[in-house]
């Protein structure tokens, strides 16, 4: 593929700058090819999260000026510095924007103090990280060339103690942590920064190859583009062993990059001699333990999911930031005689639905037999944040708890097929065990992703009735296939290998 060549340095902004410092790829693609991104659920949701306590954390730190302008450039600047010139102690000016050497940035909250000025940076992560550090320093290094005296540096965090309480009451959700000792380091440096990002987008697009830069400290959108520029890889590459990331490095500089051509002596693990072992053999592999195990559960068995949502700023009293709050579940009951009745949940109103989850929840499971899940640690956080906010069903919920019996280490322990792709996820194992119940035949609702997007399009004043009826035609039939799945799981891996499809 020919890629072209800028005709003149493009402008900078921060973010492409710090793109430039994970990748120097990222940066180019955005500005040059924008349409080869891939925009995941996961991103939208953290990027609307992100801009609704922005905006939040404006009322937070107190009155002040917002300069909008955000496709007027030159006017915003202008804007900026007019109200900089002779600006007094207390001054606040949110989204003010500063240039220098081409590098333009917006800043979320600037504050006159004492002979010179605060910066803060605001971001919805619950703590500082280093990349947030690199974010102030890129800020502090054209506002400081710009004539303008940083003496202080915060960056405004979410606090993950706060309890909404009050309606409209947000105060101390906004925690701010001084950060100069962390760029002060850093300043000399992003001049370096700044070159090699100009450089990097006036060229032909940069080689490089993929790896774990293209999700740390982001998921790059541009990953499957990337990826599609490199020669397939081996069908097996040992870079899927199940925790096997020294390992998978130590083979791979040996020249060994198929799980096929690894000497069985080298794997340090049950599980990972299961994978090597099957993918060898070309079959599945069920230990002689699991059928037992799995025939071993009493009756009746309740094989239970849930789906959840968090926001970054609360929306329903008595809840925290990024609280798993559930608004669905499925669960198929499975008696003695063979018959399976089913019970769900689903609550799209947009009010809060923790109490009609934890009533519902607990007339659908009864009160005994095991209760089957995938993953125990998340049904497990989930139901115990939902017994502090219903106190009078604490025990009868934390009671559902000592009756989990967790698929997944079973299966993991247990069981791999070729097909697995070094994952246990049951979207990877329920085909290899129970091919005819498929995911990508669900109409619009296929992963946890989806289930989000379609709950807070459900819960959205704008969704018109027909569209939400839709919706929740679809999430009901999604986390119903989960329970189902795990139901034919358990049933087909009791009958032993037969069950698993070479």
């Amino acid at each position: 593929m020919t890629v072209r060549k800028a005709t003149r340095p493009p402008g900078l902004s921060k973010s492409r700058v710090l793109a430039a410092r994970q990748c120097p790829r990222r940066p180019w693609l955005q500005t040059h090819r924008p349409e080869l991104a891939d925009g995941s659920d996961a991103q939208r949701m953290r990027i609307e999260g992100g801009t609704q306590f922005g905006e939040l954390a404006r009322d937070l730190l107190g009155d002040g000026t917002l300069i909008e302008h955000v496709d007027d450039l030159e006017t915003a600047l202008a804007a900026t510095r007019s109200l900089v010139d002779g600006a007094k102690t207390g001054t606040r000016l949110f989204e003010a924007a500063f240039s220098h050497d081409g590098v333009l940035v917006r800043v979320d909250a600037l504050e006159r103090v004492r002979r010179g000025w605060a910066l803060t940076e605001i971001k919805s992560s619950t703590e500082v990280k280093d990349h947030h550090a690199e974010d102030v320093a890129v800020q502090a290094w054209v506002l400081g060339e710009a004539g303008i005296d940083i003496r202080e540096s915060r960056v405004g965090v979410v606090d993950k103690r706060f309890v909404y309480r009050k309606p409209g009451r947000y105060d101390g959700l906004l925690r701010t942590e001084p950060v100069d000792d962390l760029i002060e380091p850093l300043l000399p440096e992003v001049g370096a920064w700044v070159a090699r990002a100009r450089d990097t987008l006036a060229g032909e697009m940069p080689t490089v190859a993929t790896g774990p830069h293209c999700s740390t400290p982001f998921d790059c959108p541009f990953q499957s583009y990337c990826r599609s520029l490199e020669p397939p890889g081996p069908t097996y590459p040992v870079s899927s062993l199940y925790r096997g990331g020294k390992l998978a490095a130590e083979l791979i500089a040996e020249g060994i990059t198929d799980l096929r051509k690894v000497p069985i002596d080298r794997v340090r693990n049950e599980i990972q001699r299961r994978m090597v072992e099957s993918i060898k053999k070309r079959r599945a592999i069920i230990e002689p333990a699991l059928p037992g195990l799995l025939a071993g559960l009493r009756y009746p068995r309740y094989y239970l999911d849930f789906e959840t949502i968090l926001f970054v700023v609360p929306r329903w009293l008595g809840t925290r930031p990024y609280q798993q709050i559930p608004f669905q579940f499925s669960c198929h009951i499975e008696r003695r005689t063979g018959r399976v009745d089913h019970r769900e949940f689903l609550d799209i109103s947009g009010n809060s639905p923790i109490d009609g989850f934890a009533r519902a929840l607990l007339a659908a499971c009864g009160n005994s037999g095991p209760i089957v899940v995938y993953n125990k640690a998340f049904e497990t956080g989930v139901i115990k944040t939902v017994a502090e906010q219903v106190p009078e069903l604490m025990p009868a919920l934390l009671a559902l708890i000592d009756r989990f019996v967790d698929l997944l280490p079973l299966v993991r322990n247990h069981y791999y097929h070729p097909d697995l792709g070094g994952s246990f996820s049951i979207k990877a194992v329920l085909p290899t065990v129970v091919p005819e119940l498929r995911y990508d035949l669900l109409d619009g609702v296929q992963h946890g992703g989806d289930a989000q997007m379609a709950y807070l399009e459900a819960i959205d004043p704008a969704t018109t009735p027909a569209r939400r009826a839709e919706i929740e035609r679809q999430l009901q039939r999604y986390c119903q296939l989960d329970t189902e799945a795990m139901l034919r799981l358990v049933q087909a891996l009791s009958a032993g290998p037969a069950s698993a499809h070479a």
